[in-house]
Formats: C-alpha cells, structure tokens, sequence
C-alpha cells in the first residue's frame, strides 16, 4: 500500500471516530480511486474500499451513491470469488442495509435472506456472521411490524451466539435485539429482563463509560418511557446522554440520538419546554454534521414542528417548516 493511501486510511478513521462523516466521504472517496488505480477494476481490495464507501454514504444520508458503491462492490466480487462466497454475502448484506433505510422492504428482505442462505451454506449455521444476519432479517421485520417472523429469528441468533461462548458484546446485543420484539407486543417483563442482562454484560466488559452501555442505558429508558415509568425512565436517559457527550462529545450523531429520546420523553410528560431544548439541539447537530438535506435532519424538524403545534404555538411550527425549506 502506498504512503498517500496509508495517510488517507488513518484521516478518515479519525474522521469517522469524532462522527465527521460528511468530511470522511471526500477522502474516502479518494482512497476508493488511488486502491482502484493501484490494484485494478477487478480487484478484491478495490471492492473492500467500496464496501466502506458504501457504508459511509449511508450514514450521511446520500443513499443512491451507497447503493452504487454495494453494487460496484457486489459484482466484483461475484466475478472474483463467486456468488456463494461469505464475502459477497457481506457485501449484499450491506446493499440490504441500505434498503431497509430506503423503506425498499421487498429488496431488503430479499438481500438478507439471500446473505443468510449463504452464511449456512458456507460457513454453516453456528457461525457468527450467520448469526449476524439473522438478527438483521430479525430487524427488518421489526420495521415492517412483523413481530411474529422477527422473534424466531432473533431467537435463533441468540441461541447460536449463547453457544459459542465467546463474544459477550455480540450476545448482549442478541438480547437488546429480542426484546425488541417482546416490547412490541407487550411482553413488558420479559422485555426489561432481556434488557437488564444486556446492560450487565455490556457494564462487565466493557465498563459503564462505553458507548456500548450507554445504547443498553437508553433501550432499557425506552421500555419504561413506553410504560409510562419516567421515574425510571430519566435517570437513564441523562446517564446515556452524559456517556455520549465524553465518549464523541455534542456534535456525534449518537449523541443527537440520545438527546432526542430524552426530548421525545419529556414531550410524552407534557415537560414542552424541556423537550424544546433537546429538540433544537438536536436539530441543530443534525444540520451542522450532514446538512439540511439529510432525513434525520428533516425529521427533527418535523419532531419540532409538531412539538409546536401539540401545544397550540402554529407561527412557531409553520417557521421553523418555513425556515427548513428555505
């Protein structure tokens, strides 16, 4: 690998790191050209870059250009290795990814199983990656409401990971997956103790100042939000959101997350101007990190707006529409 190459790799890794997607996506964007040129078309390297571009294109919001990326990726590896390779399957597993944030269930479901298929084929069904893609079927279901094809699934994932022993995160993980599912359709004590054991095993391994942790702190919150214990509820919401605030600092997108849920909770306790100030907040990140044209952006507005108009303020809602647009 040349030096320009290696210096790339090590800017957008700490790009990526502080949540600077928009300024990664140039560079990589670049280092996808300079593998390209340095290896060829055809070459697996060239189509493991890709699979990063596509990736980053993704989490910024420019989902045509993932697409392009996952397919560019996606063929040259059907041409390389062959269609039933582990790796093709990672990279059509990535494409479905994409759909699914599309909305485009149908090519998402497709994907995924496809990935699944052939996981089992290849590397059989108590391996990791065949896990892995269970879980991501599992939530595409979820997504679509289907809880009844999404639980097995999840079900089977956490089995086969239970088994090998080996991966706690990847375990705890399963669990969070689960009770997704079980949240759904009001199965709120299984749920919470899915969730509790989660929250164990990320503290053990990982320690309580991991990001990690803070996901299980939230998805433990939204549970008790659901049930309407904000006793509960928002001791972990601040804890999440001061775990996020040192681990990426107010500018990461994980951060924005978990503000917003904090938001969102004070709005279902009619706390509206509490609400207000994570909602602004949170739109406000959202702007600056990937610009006014990004979904997450355009639906904080939206959050905000109906804040608005919950509590009777139309000029505000109709100006901050207004202001969005322009």
């Amino acid at each position: 690998m040349n030096r320009e190459l290696e210096t790339l790799q090590t800017q957008i890794a700490d790009l990526n790191q502080q949540g600077r997607y928009k300024e990664a996506a140039p560079l990589l964007k670049q280092a996808a050209e300079l593998t390209r040129i340095e290896y060829g078309n055809d070459h697996t390297a060239y189509a493991v870059i890709l699979n990063d571009l596509g990736g980053l294109y993704r989490a910024i919001g420019e989902y045509a250009e993932s697409e392009s990326a996952f397919i560019k990726a996606m063929d040259i590896l059907a041409k390389s290795l062959g269609k039933d390779h582990p790796d093709y399957a990672t990279t059509i597993n990535n494409l479905a990814g994409t759909y699914r944030l599309l909305g485009n269930y149908s090519k998402a479901e497709s994907l995924f199983s496809e990935a699944v298929s052939i996981y089992a084929k290849t590397l059989g069904r108590e391996h990791f990656l065949y896990a892995s893609g269970l879980n991501n079927l599992g939530l595409l279901y979820q997504d679509m409401g289907n809880y009844e094809k999404a639980e097995p699934l999840h079900r089977e994932a956490l089995d086969i990971i239970r088994r090998m022993g080996e991966n706690d995160i990847a375990y705890a993980t399963s669990l969070n997956n689960l009770a997704g599912p079980y949240r759904a359709t009001g199965r709120y004590e299984e749920a919470e103790s899915l969730l509790k054991e989660a929250l164990e095993v990320y503290a053990r391994v990982l320690g309580r100042e991991h990001p990690l942790y803070a996901s299980g702190l939230n998805n433990l919150a939204s549970l008790y939000s659901v049930t309407s214990d904000y006793a509960k509820a928002e001791p972990l919401y601040l804890q999440a959101l001061d775990i996020c605030g040192k681990a990426f600092g107010i500018e990461h997108p994980d951060y924005a997350s978990a503000a917003s849920n904090l938001g969102l909770m004070y709005e279902n306790m009619a706390h509206y101007q509490e609400a207000e100030k994570y909602y602004l907040q949170v739109m406000e990140i959202y702007r600056r990190i990937f610009g006014e044209t990004h979904p997450n952006y355009v639906h904080s507005v939206d959050v905000l707006a109906k804040l608005y108009e919950k509590r009777g303020d139309h000029d505000k809602a109709r100006d901050i529409r207004t202001k969005a647009k322009g």
